[in-house]
């Protein structure tokens, strides 16, 4: 037996979930006869599980192989501006411990090194199984040394080593990636791009960041930056972004750009029912406040989302036009909360400047995955790392 034909099989078995051996050779070209070899390696080895029937096609109903879940536990950590999540997987992705808090950057980056560390000392402390630990980190990230170059709004977190830092301080391998990117894994593998070869997925949180999928392939770009949708031009003349840059999408659309232009709209004397929210408790000015005054038809905020969701279809209208995708699958906090009040208006503008033909089929939904989906992607991420080593 050849060891790529080993790995390339178990990536295949990996990423099909469920799969059965003469669907391995209608895919792989190899003979059936070999591929019942190779299983049966596989198997003896306690690497793949049998498990369940195909539908039938009419003959006898085909025996369905997956990976054994219990190959090892994994952590996933998502570290954000404003949250720090942390899950144990196992090698499927399945969801087996978690806990949140409150990132609490501005205490330094040492205090919430500490945090996260704190947080898989206890999973480890109860669960031996554990043998890898993948990191999403909303900075901007060198993939191949898992660096943190730097995190726009963030002091302190320029040239972090992250991945040599975990390794060393634990002996297990790690993995570090963006968190949008993360995300989008987690998507295609439980959630709306399921089945999916060319998918866009857009994060609209306080930030704005997309993971893009072209033919089943993450699209990385030359040095790893590809996706940073939140920067890219929509108004050449506009307010300055944290970028350096002038006009952002993330500067009009983004959770932070929502928030801020409520705020000056009330600074502004504008009528709005937030206006006493503002006066006595301006630090819980929040995207969700705005999406329930929305929903009571406060008109300001109403406006406030209109205007968000329009800037954020014209910026996908240049992503389709581009790309031509099949699906975008919108993730975050934002499309999360506002629904329809972002969706609609969003829709109308990436109608109105996509090409027809390109627009015309495309599907554009709200995630489905819970506020884990960026850790569950990490574990992800480190469970395909392992796995070639296993083989």
């Amino acid at each position: 037996m050849k060891r790529a034909d080993l790995v390339n099989l178990v990536k295949l078995i990996y990423a099909d979930h469920h799969v059965s051996r003469m669907s391995l050779a209608e895919k792989t070209g190899l003979a059936p006869s070999y591929i019942t070899t190779i299983v049966r390696d596989l198997q003896e080895r306690g690497l793949l599980l049998e498990g369940g029937r195909a539908p039938s096609d009419g003959g006898r109903r085909r025996v369905l192989l997956s990976l054994n879940p219990e190959l090892a536990h994994l952590v996933g950590v998502e570290l954000g501006t404003a949250n720090i999540r942390l899950v144990v997987t196992d090698f499927l992705g399945r969801v087996l411990a978690v806990k949140r808090f409150r990132s609490e950057i501005g205490q330094g980056k040492n205090h919430v090194l500490e945090s996260i560390h704190s947080g898989i000392r206890s999973f480890l402390d109860r669960d031996p199984a554990i043998k890898g630990i993948g990191m999403s980190q909303s900075g901007v990230i060198d993939r191949g040394s898992g660096t943190v170059l730097f995190w726009p709004k963030v002091q302190g977190w320029t040239n972090v080593p992250l991945k040599s830092m975990f390794e060393s301080r634990y002996g297990l391998p790690a993995v570090v990636e963006d968190s949008v990117r993360t995300m989008a894994m987690a998507e295609r593998r439980f959630g709306r791009a399921r089945g999916y070869s060319n998918f866009v997925y857009v994060n609209v949180g306080m930030g704005i960041g997309s993971a893009i999928y072209v033919n089943g392939q993450l699209c990385f770009g030359r040095n790893g930056l590809a996706g940073e949708l939140g920067h890219t031009t929509i108004d050449e003349n506009g307010d300055l972004c944290s970028c350096g840059n002038r006009g952002c999408l993330e500067v009009y659309a983004s959770g932070w750009a929502i928030i801020n232009r409520m705020r000056s709209g009330l600074q502004q004397g504008v009528t709005s029912t937030l206006a006493e929210l503002w006066e006595r408790h301006p630090e819980q000015l929040s995207v969700e406040a705005i999406v329930e005054a929305a929903k009571s038809r406060d008109r300001l905020s109403a406006l406030v989302l209109s205007e968000a969701g329009t800037h954020l279809g014209t910026a996908l209208a240049g992503i389709v036009n581009l790309l031509n995708p099949e699906k975008i699958i919108l993730g975050g906090a934002v499309p999360q909360a506002a629904k329809g009040l972002l969706l609609r208006p969003l829709m109308a503008a990436l109608n109105a400047r996509a090409f027809q033909r390109s627009a015309t089929g495309l599907e554009v939904e709200i995630s489905r995955l819970g506020d884990e989906a960026g850790a569950v992607g990490a574990s992800v991420l480190v469970a395909e790392k392992l796995l070639e080593d296993m083989v």
